[in-house]
């Protein structure tokens, strides 16, 4: 089906065709297909894409100038655009307007580990900056979300480098996130995939304090961010991670003071003055 709009040249949208780009889609809830062309014609001379998020539908149309007149032409978006919104529409949570998947149970060998020998498995630990094998830590991270089935959407190899894009993803951050949990420790690490790169990238991890799972310190900073007190107290049972948060001072450049106790409660107290960071166990 073909439509006309009258409309001068002079006052055309100046969005112009950018085939080797990232394609854009545009929204169009529970629309008829005269309404998906509208939205089309009102992005101006180019190649455009409208979905329709309810009915998991994406048409694509080519807006083009004839006698003065934009005209539209449907045409069906290609598998590599359809595989790609249907991914990210699979991960979509109506409720926060966020992109995300969780990872259970997630077994990976830690750096410096060998199989059937001193075996380890990774964890928030692994993958701090602070930690001077991180990048062994986050590219293993980073190969197996490439393995995951209802991430492989990500692939732009099959589509020349071009990676969807809703158009809301233009006026704003927002990003795909991934929440891994790890095996053998409770922690988890977020990453968010990075459309700029095509690169999953660490944003944060987590382990647990007594008050519960709290971000890992990436830098030394995060130890004391202003001048005073920051406390940090593990129950009886986290001995682990409190000897875990003095392996991360350490690699800080941050003394810790004192012993930790063989039982109970362990706490520390992180002070700063101006740039100098001291940790006692209390």
């Amino acid at each position: 089906m073909k439509k006309m709009l009258w409309l001068l040249l002079a006052a055309m949208p100046m969005q112009a065709v950018a085939n080797e780009e990232d394609p854009i889609a545009y929204k169009c809830y529970y629309c008829t297909p005269d309404e998906m062309e509208e939205v089309a014609l009102a992005q101006g001379v180019g190649r455009h894409y409208v979905y329709d998020a309810e009915r998991l539908n994406i048409v694509g149309y080519t807006v083009s100038v004839q006698d003065g007149h934009l005209m539209t032409h449907a045409f069906a978006a290609e598998s590599w655009v359809k595989s790609q919104f249907l991914g990210m529409m699979a991960l979509y949570d109506p409720s926060s307007g966020e992109m995300f998947t969780g990872i259970l149970d997630v077994a990976l060998l830690a750096p410096g580990s060998e199989h059937g020998r001193n075996s380890r498995y990774l964890w928030a630990q692994d993958l701090t900056s602070l930690n001077p094998r991180h990048h062994e830590a986050r590219k293993t991270i980073r190969r197996f979300l490439g393995d995951q089935q209802n991430l492989n959407f990500l692939d732009t190899s099959v589509s020349g480098g071009r990676l969807l894009r809703f158009q809301y993803m233009l006026e704003r951050k927002h990003t795909i996130t991934a929440i891994l949990f790890f095996s053998g420790r409770n922690s988890s690490a977020t990453y968010e995939f990075d459309h700029g790169s095509r690169q999953w990238r660490h944003e944060a991890g987590y382990a647990p304090q007594q008050s519960g799972k709290r971000r890992v310190q990436e830098n030394r900073e995060d130890f004391a961010p202003i001048e005073g007190t920051n406390s940090y107290a593990f129950d009886s049972d986290q001995k682990p991670y409190a000897e875990a948060f003095i392996q991360r001072a350490a690699w800080a450049g941050i003394p810790v003071h004192g012993q930790l106790p063989t039982y109970g409660r362990m706490s520390f107290t992180c002070k700063r003055a101006a740039d100098d960071i001291q940790c006692y166990i209390d």
